[in-house]
């Protein structure tokens, strides 16, 4: 960044994001470095406190789940009158240089890179406090941290860094590692991806004895009422959270790999390294009988299937302030009913069905429209299912098996179908890459992942079943500027 950056421990604004029972944060300033800095207990919080920040509506509270990156790829229809979708008309069409948007961006630049130097001043801490802590938890700390410094880094590089499978060697963005104020200088992309994955492969070994590889996700309290530290692992940069981030890694990296493939076959390998996971149940396909038939409390995020997720005591606002039918004739978001009926969730030979769970528990019919209901509350509102904003789940890992098992998708074929019959949906007889990419929509709707995927891919973005009205792939629909604070002398 060519201005400096200022950052500060993580401090009271924790408050106004709203914290779950399993986060023990007090609002920081309240405690002074020393303390922070004096305990196991001290690091705790602070590792904490980056988890609730996340949630900021600058980043993954918002703009980079729901809103902003949704936009962008293609998950609503987005109308023309200016008096009811504002900027968001300018976003549909990839104005990113409107003053609106220009400010958005930059502020979520400017939060993930708070995030990232506020990782850093936790890492160098602890370097030289080792004595403080029991037990495994220094390597845990560590390795939570580092994984979530390569997962700021990455996401900041898809948004705004070049197309990768055309031009890996273009500069990009900064990589910080150490807490400071002074700029670092970009990056090119492929330096940045090879920075991520040195993060992410050192979290990984500091992780291995992760209590999520022998006891579960252990989403629940302690019954004895200890420390909840070691528990909620779904709720952590777990273990398998940070091998399936490296699997989205390298099937991104695979798109532009000179290395005879090697991208292409770790991510096969940390995305089936997952599977074997589910297949020994720590992550466990969702219980039909929650999402089927007319549950009580339908688990509309299959819960049991997230691998990581952030915890936000106000989830249901996102509902009620983007997708609830009862904000008409103010916008709301919802998918194009010809995608929807013509190539998602029904048309022929498109693997779309609306006996798919996916359709039948997260699309509510209103009026002649259908809308989406993940994060609506549960019933049951204290459910920790009910604060979850998916990051990682173990459908993406099945998609990311089937693209790179080789180089021909029809080899990946039975990871698809496996995934389908978890859907309660017939299986497809060969696969093709719009059939991937509709699977993909179906699977990671309204969880930020679709513009990334487009952009990966290189291809138009899907806002209508109708091909002319959807942008074709350009840099200037997938190169998003960088903030005026990165490239003013």
């Amino acid at each position: 960044m060519k201005n400096k950056i200022y950052t500060g421990m993580l401090l009271g604004c924790f408050l106004l994001c709203g914290c779950s029972d399993w986060l023990d944060v007090k609002p920081y300033d309240k405690i002074s470095d020393d303390e922070l800095f004096s305990t196991e207990e001290g690091f705790q919080k602070l590792l904490n406190g980056v988890y609730v920040e996340l949630n900021n509506d600058k980043l993954y509270g918002c703009a980079l789940t729901v809103e902003m990156i949704e936009i962008m790829g293609g998950a609503y229809t987005i109308g023309t009158d200016n008096s009811v979708w504002g900027n968001y008309k300018d976003l549909a069409d990839y104005q990113y240089e409107t003053e609106y948007w220009r400010g958005r961006l930059s502020e979520t630049w400017n939060e993930a890179y708070a995030m990232i130097l506020n990782c850093n001043e936790i890492l160098e801490n602890m370097e030289s406090r080792t004595s403080l802590f029991t037990g495994d938890n220094y390597n845990i700390i560590r390795g939570e941290v580092l994984a979530l410094r390569a997962m700021l880094h990455f996401d900041m590089l898809r948004l705004f860094g070049p197309v990768y499978s055309r031009n890996k060697d273009k500069l990009s963005i900064p990589y910080y590692t150490a807490q400071t104020n002074l700029p670092e200088e970009q990056l090119p992309a492929s330096e940045v991806i090879r920075k991520v994955i040195t993060d992410l492969e050192e979290a990984r070994i500091l992780l291995v004895n992760d209590p999520v590889k022998t006891e579960g996700t252990m989403m629940s309290g302690d019954v004895n009422q200890n420390s909840n530290f070691l528990r909620y692992r779904a709720l952590r940069m777990n273990y398998y959270a940070v091998t399936g981030l490296l699997a989205r890694v390298c099937l991104y990296a695979s798109s532009n790999d000179e290395e005879g493939g090697s991208a292409r076959k770790k991510a096969f390998n940390y995305s089936t390294e997952i599977i074997k996971a589910v297949d020994s149940g720590i992550f466990p396909f969702v219980d039909k009988k929650l999402v089927t038939g007319s549950p009580d409390d339908p688990d509309r995020i299959f819960s049991s299937e997230v691998i990581f997720a952030l915890s936000h005591a106000s989830r249901n606002q996102l509902f009620k302030n983007y997708f609830d039918p009862t904000r008409v004739p103010n916008y709301v978001f919802r998918m194009d009913n010809d995608l929807m009926n013509n190539l998602i969730f029904g048309g022929t030979a498109t693997g779309g069905n609306q006996d798919d769970y996916r359709y039948r528990v997260n699309w509510v019919a209103s009026g002649s429209n259908r809308y989406f209901y993940k994060y609506a509350d549960m019933e049951d509102t204290g459910k920790i299912e009910n604060t979850m904003i998916p990051m990682l789940r173990i459908g993406e890992m099945y998609l990311i098996a089937a693209e790179s098992q080789s180089a021909s998708l029809t080899a990946g074929s039975s990871y698809v179908n496996t995934l389908r019959r978890n859907r309660g949906v017939t299986t497809v007889s060969s696969l093709t890459q719009d059939l991937l990419v509709y699977e993909y929509i179906r699977e990671l709707y309204g969880e930020g992942q679709l513009f990334y995927l487009y952009k990966r891919l290189y291809r138009p973005v899907l806002f209508s079943s109708v091909s002319s009205k959807n942008p074709e792939a350009s840099d200037q629909i997938f190169v998003v500027p960088l903030p005026d604070s990165e490239t003013e002398n």
